[in-house]
């Protein structure tokens, strides 16, 4: 498939570092959306991309990646329907494909650029522009004490496919009084997060609204969710806030030390 036809690579384009950074990750984006969309496999903006969303009808205008959320059956299926397909560019993280990666039990996999990089060779995992994927399952007590609690009962299994293996058991075995929500939460600071989760009737169905120049899906009950998260939503943080997640100064074009990376020559 000719993915740099049907989505050219535009980050030289925009003036400002960040915003080159984000064309990149709205390429990654339109690639993921376009692929799932092909095989029927659904997935939904969390977080601060589900937030820029709504607030900003795209990137929050300071956030340097994206968030995005599945639920296990359509991850199991990305896996192995899509994750083939991906252009030679973007790099499938997880601890099976970068042995490296430490974050399985926080982030379940990311989609990295391989011309790009977070930090200046720090760590020895690909540290490439990224959309995080996150994976939920309907396993967690609807608190946010009582799905930290829980998360860490789980720490113990934190390889991928146990993990997985313990929360498809809890999803078929308890009573439905169980909400969705993933790996993110095995920290007790994300108790200042808010109820970081989505009931079932949220999900079901997804909608699509704009981001940036596309359209994207996310949970119908986005209201909810963010209000749960950040309170007032549509209200600015101060300006001191309005920082990137990340130490560094992400670099679209200069790639990190790691043998997935890619050299960028199109900026020679």
């Amino acid at each position: 498939m000719e993915f740099n036809t049907l989505f050219p690579d535009t980050r030289l384009r925009p003036e400002t570092r960040i915003a080159k950074c984000q064309a990149v990750m709205l390429r990654m984006l339109k690639i993921f959306d376009f692929l799932c969309n092909e095989h029927q496999i659904e997935y939904f903006l969390i977080g601060g991309s589900l937030l820029g969303a709504i607030r900003h009808q795209g990137f929050i205008p300071w956030d340097d990646d994206l968030d995005l959320g599945m639920t296990r059956a359509n991850y199991e299926r990305f896996v192995t329907e899509v994750v083939p397909l991906l252009p030679g560019d973007i790099f499938f993280q997880t601890t099976e494909t970068d042995p490296k990666y430490p974050a399985c039990d926080y982030v379940d996999a990311k989609l990295r650029d391989r011309y790009s990089r977070y930090t200046k060779n720090k760590y020895q995992y690909h540290d490439g522009l990224q959309l995080d994927i996150f994976v939920y399952d309907k396993a967690f007590i609807p608190s946010n004490f009582f799905i930290i609690l829980q998360n860490f009962l789980l720490k113990g299994t934190n390889n991928n496919a146990r993990r997985a293996k313990v929360l498809k058991w809890i999803s078929r075995t308890i009573p439905n009084k169980l909400v969705y929500t993933c790996n993110y939460l095995h920290n007790w600071a994300q108790l200042t997060y808010g109820r970081f989760f989505f009931y079932k009737k949220e999900l079901t169905p997804l909608i699509r609204v704009k981001f940036e120049d596309m359209e994207v899906t996310i949970p119908n009950g986005w209201h909810d969710s963010l209000t749960r998260q950040y309170g007032n939503y549509m209200e600015l943080p101060p300006e001191n806030k309005r920082t990137t997640h990340h130490i560094e100064q992400p670099e679209p074009c200069l790639p990190c030390d790691h043998k997935e990376s890619l050299v960028w020559t199109n900026n020679i």
